[in-house]
């Protein structure tokens, strides 16, 4: 027998039992199909994160007080801005609100600090229509364009020179207070895209401003620390880190990326595991079907003998059967793996909307070289399981084969 003969030999035994070897490929398909899932999932949130933090520049730490008992005030501020490698301190008062426009409404997050220093925070950002605001500015806003031009009735939500009023629940003698003012859009920016950092769901106004409207006293949330140079940051985060590190916590979006990827690392190291589970659960499945097709077929198995058919080609034929299910299954798997992260993608970007302040838009990443060594796996995985019962098939007595019931 030539090969072609010996594929469609082998192809029309899988047909003959079409719903145990459909089965049998279903498992191969769903192994690699996760496989290839977990794989394009994790390249393509590792290429979304770095998107995301080249929002901001590459020269900023940011820094927190680690409890809500140490505040952040000029003193901490002055301090912080004369460790050497330092070139500027933004500090910044964040809080997230209601807004209210023309009847409508939407939860945005608000932050205060100095509009003169927000393209250097975010080197993305720039004016759409009106400009930043200033310092002595206590009445102006500046809204993201997610802010101003999103509304389910494709209308503006509100425009540069109308009011938006926003709206904050805070606690006095643990009675609830609703704290609300009116303020005059001075501008709004171009998109820029929201995820990690939802610049296009958020809103800024002047220090002052957000230091009255949310009661804050002189205190900040927190403190853009911009270093002279980028290959400074880790020299000035170890200088921070030992005069503040008690009451606050140092990091850099460099240091955010990093703890973040390795947690997408075990996950995407944890999937391949379950993934490479299902494809060994797929072999047994496959040992299983063609130790049955032996079984059944022992009578086939002499009389090919006896019509001269060699114990290496016996091995062959059913080799070539495991083969097949393997290189059948592992396509399909590969095509429902494009399509399950493309589902995952849809339903996580859906989970992880969160009030319109955090949307998560991760695109799967494939590689040619991903569904390659994918596909060899399966192949690989379904001979070595044929092994066996291939062997076995070949070894078997012609006359007694004969005889069987």
């Amino acid at each position: 027998m030539n090969i072609p003969e010996i594929f469609a030999f082998s192809f029309e035994v899988l047909e003959n039992r079409r719903l145990r070897s459909s089965l049998t490929i279903l498992m191969v398909v769903v192994g690699a199909g996760l496989l290839v899932a977990a794989d394009g999932t994790s390249e393509g949130f590792n290429v979304y994160l770095h998107d995301e933090f080249r929002q901001i520049g590459a020269n900023i730490l940011v820094v927190r007080p680690q409890s809500s008992k140490v505040e952040v005030v000029y003193d901490i501020i002055e301090r912080m801005a004369k460790v050497q490698g330092v070139s500027e301190v933004v500090p910044y008062i964040q809080q997230a609100v209601l807004a209210t426009s023309k009847g409508r409404e939407q939860i945005i997050l608000v932050m205060g600090l100095d509009h003169s220093k927000l393209p250097l925070l975010y080197p993305s950002i720039s004016i759409e229509a009106g400009t930043f605001v200033s310092n002595t500015d206590t009445a102006g806003i500046l809204l993201g364009n997610g802010v101003a031009y999103s509304s389910e009735e494709g209308r503006v939500f509100t425009d540069v020179g109308q009011t938006v009023r926003l709206k904050y629940t805070t606690f006095e003698e643990q009675r609830p207070v609703t704290m609300e003012r009116t303020f005059v859009v001075r501008g709004v920016l171009k998109p820029v895209g929201g995820g990690v950092i939802p610049l296009d769901s958020m809103a800024f106004i002047s220090k002052s401003a957000a230091d009255a409207f949310f009661d804050r006293g002189g205190s900040f949330d927190g403190i853009y620390v911009l270093t002279e140079s980028p290959s400074l940051n880790e020299e000035v985060q170890r200088r921070m880190t030992r005069s503040f590190g008690e009451d606050f916590t140092v990091t850099s979006p460099k240091t955010l990326v990093g703890m973040i990827q390795s947690i997408n690392t075990n996950i995407g190291i944890f999937m391949q595991i379950v993934s490479f589970i299902a494809l060994v659960v797929a072999s047994v499945g496959i040992v299983t079907t063609l130790h049955t097709s032996v079984m059944e077929r022992i009578r086939e198995i002499g009389l090919l003998k006896a019509l001269g058919f060699k114990n290496r080609l016996i091995l062959t034929l059913f080799l070539n059967e495991a083969t097949i299910i393997g290189t059948v299954g592992g396509t399909i798997g590969i095509f429902f793996g494009v399509g399950l992260a493309q589902f995952i993608s849809v339903f996580f970007g859906k989970a992880w909307s969160l009030g319109g302040l955090l949307r998560v838009s991760i695109i799967p990443v494939f590689s040619f070289d991903n569904f390659v060594s994918t596909l060899i796996l399966c192949v690989f995985l379904s001979m070595a399981s044929g092994l066996y019962p291939a062997w076995k098939a070949s070894k078997l007595d012609p006359v007694i084969s004969l005889r069987h019931e």
